[in-house]
């Protein structure tokens, strides 16, 4: 009686690694994907939010600001808002307020709030700017 060895996989040795290999590339492709819509909806919220801070600033620091506030300035509304963001690079977010006419009560002021998103894989994805702008009716 002889007895033969069967060979388990035959010339199929290399299969498995080959299709891990092909998912994982899959899988990472997807991973970076999400992380990339998340830094940028992340980005997006913040200057949602500061677009609304600084307009709500300025609006309640208008001409006839009393009481030991400060009058609103460009200037002012900007290192209020760029003190303000987390995870970003403060040096990078632009700031432009404008009062429509002036700053007096009962006018407007439009905060318009910018920031270059910095791509997590620099060499995939070109660089991104978003912005935000908010209006208000100043009160005082």
């Amino acid at each position: 009686m002889t007895s033969t060895t069967r060979r388990l996989f035959g010339p199929r040795d290399g299969n498995a690694i080959i299709e891990t290999s092909l998912c994982f590339m899959i899988f990472m492709t997807i991973f970076l994907a999400i992380m990339e819509f998340g830094w940028g909806i992340f980005n997006y919220n913040f200057l949602s939010y500061a677009a609304r801070e600084g307009t709500r600033y300025a609006s309640t620091r208008g001409s006839q600001c009393a009481g030991g506030c400060t009058k609103a300035t460009a200037d002012i509304v900007r290192d209020v808002i760029r003190n303000q963001s987390v995870g970003m690079d403060p040096s990078q977010v632009t700031v432009n307020t404008t009062w429509t006419p002036d700053n007096t009560p009962g006018n407007s002021v439009t905060v318009d709030v910018s920031y270059p998103i910095p791509p997590l894989l620099g060499w995939l994805m070109g660089n991104n700017t978003i912005n935000s702008t908010s209006t208000m009716r100043i009160a005082q």
